[in-house]
């Protein structure tokens, strides 16, 4: 919640862009934060509760990039609603993208992959390679990840990639004796981030690491500060049945540090300066 100087109280989600910038800007700049989160079945009807859209606010904008999966809308206003809430520090930039070509039809949800710049001279671009597998093939898409994984490293000639999302791997829908035998498990260069065992789910009912990040690349991997699922329940004091109506699962995280030594924080008056109005700027 927002206090106005009146002692209004306003949802985050009703905040002005200018507003939610400097709550960006705030974060450390000396860390950068790549995150996924299956946002369960994220539609327009759902943004317009102001109590989802101000923790859906608060979750996406502590990550600069953020993956989210699940959106079921065809408008596309409910992503258009998310992002007018969010003004973005612009400390990252898609340089290209694409759909991978499944030509044996093997994903339900082909993998659309994304190169980065990021603000870094030892770490200047990434690429990230989101999947949503379905439960009912988790290891069969989890193979042919690794043929994505190789088409996207080939595509953009680089080594520094995350592949991340939910994955479904774990419980009922891959046995832990067939998840160590995925080619992403077994072939060298490749780093999960997220434990086996760490609690990606928001019921308590269940236990299982579903959504995960892997690191590929030594540079990307040297610059590992930290990796979890967040519990944005206990952080934002939910219960179990608010914290439902944003989704069933948490979303996971990778921390980089020293990947935005980079960039030089603005300064308090530099930083409100630019947030005024041309006109109100020149006289300033």
């Amino acid at each position: 919640m927002w206090e106005s100087p009146r002692g209004v109280r306003l949802p985050v989600a009703m905040l002005r862009p200018a507003v939610l910038l400097l709550l960006l800007l705030t974060r450390g700049m000396e860390a950068f934060r790549v995150c996924a989160f299956n946002t369960q079945r994220l539609t327009l009807v759902k943004v317009a509760q102001v109590e989802v859209m101000d923790t859906l606010v608060r979750i996406v904008a502590r990550c600069d990039i953020m993956v989210l999966q699940e959106v079921v809308d065809p408008s596309d206003r409910a992503v258009a609603l998310l992002l007018r809430e969010l003004n973005r520090s612009h400390r990252t930039q898609v340089l290209d993208s694409y759909v991978y070509h499944d030509q044996d039809d093997l994903f339900a949800r082909e993998p659309f992959v994304a190169h980065f710049s990021l603000p870094s001279k030892v770490l200047p671009s990434l690429v990230l390679v989101p999947l949503h597998s379905t439960p009912k093939d988790v290891e069969k898409e989890l193979t042919a990840l690794y043929d994505v994984f190789l088409d996207a490293s080939q595509h953009w000639q680089s080594k520094d990639v995350i592949l991340l999302g939910d994955f479904n791997a774990d419980c009922a829908s891959l046995a832990k004796k067939r998840l160590s035998k995925l080619l992403l498990r077994t072939e060298p260069g490749f780093r999960w981030v997220i434990a086996d065992g760490e609690d990606t789910t928001v019921r308590a009912s269940t236990h299982c690491t579903y959504d995960r990040i892997i690191l590929h690349g030594e540079r990307c991997q040297n610059l590992v500060q930290s990796a979890a699922a967040f519990d944005f329940a206990t952080n934002f004091q939910l219960t179990e049945e608010e914290a439902l109506k944003i989704s069933d699962h948490y979303p996971v995280e990778v921390e980089l540090n020293q990947a935005a030594r980079s960039i030089q924080p603005l300064s308090l008056a530099a930083l409100l300066l630019s947030l005024l109005p041309p006109e109100l700027a020149r006289v300033a």
